[in-house]
């Protein structure tokens, strides 16, 4: 039982109708409780949905913003004029047990968009499709020593980042060019193929040429997270800088 205050007029002949004061009992039910903690629930998720995207987008180190909006719908600025949006899904977010959201991706030569979950341990991409520019690379990874023009167009089923590996789809990526961000002659790079598979281990990215299957980039993501890039032996002499195979290790 909880007891509250509550004023009342006073009656007539009694204190001059003066306000006085009458204890009552309200009685405490398991529903009021859940209705009430529904209720303070859903004020504390609303406060922080609606707060800044600049709580999980810091500014950068010269102090500019890099993000718009709020959590629940925002926008983050990326290097070379490329742009990441995102909307959280309520209703997929509490049908999966996860936190749902629809992206996009925009910039030169790139419009694409997907749905993310994420969730500890967690983390895939469904649905992707669109183009983008292969400049999103440096985007996402600025130490690379080289640049490419040319488009990759997404057809993107499913790909696991973290988790259990399930991931399946095509990246075609159109001839261009690639030059050392350093400055110097570009040389061509052909038309390739991406093909996006899963095995009991890890997800695996390959990127081949479309004329002789000879793999150039291969990317393999592990359940845990862990990341191993390289390029292959098709890749030598179509990046600038890249005279051998070579393979970096690391995590998302």
């Amino acid at each position: 039982m909880l007891k509250v205050w509550r004023t009342r007029e006073g009656e007539s002949g009694r204190a001059g109708g003066a306000f006085q004061f009458e204890r009552l009992t309200v009685k405490v039910t398991r529903w009021r409780v859940v209705l009430g903690g529904v209720a303070v629930g859903a004020y504390a998720l609303a406060l922080i949905a609606m707060a800044p995207a600049e709580i999980i987008v810091a500014r950068s180190s010269n102090g500019e913003r890099q993000a718009v909006g709020t959590i629940w719908a925002g926008e983050r600025a990326m290097p070379g004029g490329f742009g990441a949006r995102w909307t959280v899904m309520p209703f997929s977010s509490i049908a999966h047990l996860s936190g749902a959201l629809r992206f996009g991706l925009r910039g030169p030569d790139t419009a694409a968009t997907g749905q993310a979950l994420v969730r500890p341990g967690r983390v895939s991409i469904s649905d992707l499709n669109g183009t983008g520019s292969m400049r999103l690379l440096n985007a996402a990874a600025p130490g690379l020593p080289f640049a490419c023009s040319s488009v990759m167009r997404f057809d993107v089923a499913r790909l696991t980042i973290k988790g259990t590996p399930e991931s399946v789809g095509s990246i075609a990526v159109s001839p261009g060019d690639c030059a050392p961000t350093t400055g110097g002659p570009a040389t061509p790079l052909p038309a390739l193929t991406g093909s996006v598979r899963s095995d009991e281990a890890d997800s695996t990215i390959v990127f081949a040429r479309a004329d002789s299957n000879a793999e150039v980039m291969k990317a393999r993501v592990q359940a845990d997270g862990g990341l191993t890039a390289s390029v292959e032996a098709g890749g030598v002499g179509l990046l600038p800088g890249v005279g051998a195979p070579v393979s970096i290790e690391t995590s998302l």
